[in-house]
């Protein structure tokens, strides 16, 4: 069997960028390859806000449209706007597509919102050196919260972490421990406490790993 990888990059304003992987599948004796699945990887290496959604949104339809066997979303945030968040979320979780959320390259987090981006996925991976939590809500300028709203936010995104947690067979109570008590998680932490599925180096490696799932 060989396996192997084609890559094209395409630039954004928002310097997030998609890559198209082509993997190529078992080859039969005599009777040459089979048609190789394609997998997107969508990018975000910017705090989450409505272009990092509007990018989002237009990846995951694209890559429904090319028939695309995998979305690879990769992720590197220190978080950002909650409905931002709930938008990437909500097409994630609807998209006809399967999608991975991976947490890449090594020192890249996702703190914050790219928490709740990251439990969303289909498949939740992360890169060795990198690190995921601190989802406790904070003002926009990362400012404590006034007293009441502060306890209408945090049992808002409580609920929140806990119904993706339990939709995708994931940790309820450490989900829940990033948001509450801002717990920070490093990829053996997270794959130890049930939050994420796979530790990868690198989206090929990713794939790989998700061939046959």
């Amino acid at each position: 069997e060989r396996l192997g990888f084609w890559w094209d990059r395409v630039g954004f304003s928002m310097k997030a960028r998609a890559l198209l992987l082509a993997a190529l599948v078992s080859m039969a004796a005599g009777l040459g390859a089979d048609r190789a699945p394609l997998v997107v990887e969508a990018r975000i290496d910017t705090p989450i806000h409505p272009a990092a959604a509007s990018y989002l949104r237009n990846t995951l339809a694209q890559a429904n449209r090319d028939g695309a066997s995998l979305v690879v979303l990769t992720l590197s945030t220190p978080g950002g706007l909650l409905a931002s968040t709930r938008e990437m979320s909500t097409a994630i979780l609807t998209s006809a597509v399967p999608v991975a959320t991976y947490v890449a390259p090594a020192g890249a987090q996702a703190a914050s919102a790219g928490f709740f981006l990251l439990l969303s996925g289909d498949v939740a991976a992360m890169a060795p050196g990198t690190n995921t939590g601190a989802a406790h809500p904070v003002g926009g300028e990362g400012q404590d919260l006034p007293k009441k709203l502060n306890e209408k936010a945090e049992q808002d995104a409580r609920a929140f972490i806990r119904t993706l947690a339990r939709q995708r067979g994931r940790n309820v109570e450490k989900a829940e421990a990033a948001v509450a008590r801002s717990v920070s998680y490093t990829e053996t932490e997270a794959k130890d406490g049930g939050l994420v599925e796979v530790i990868a180096r690198d989206v090929p490696e990713l794939v790989a790993r998700l061939d046959g799932r």
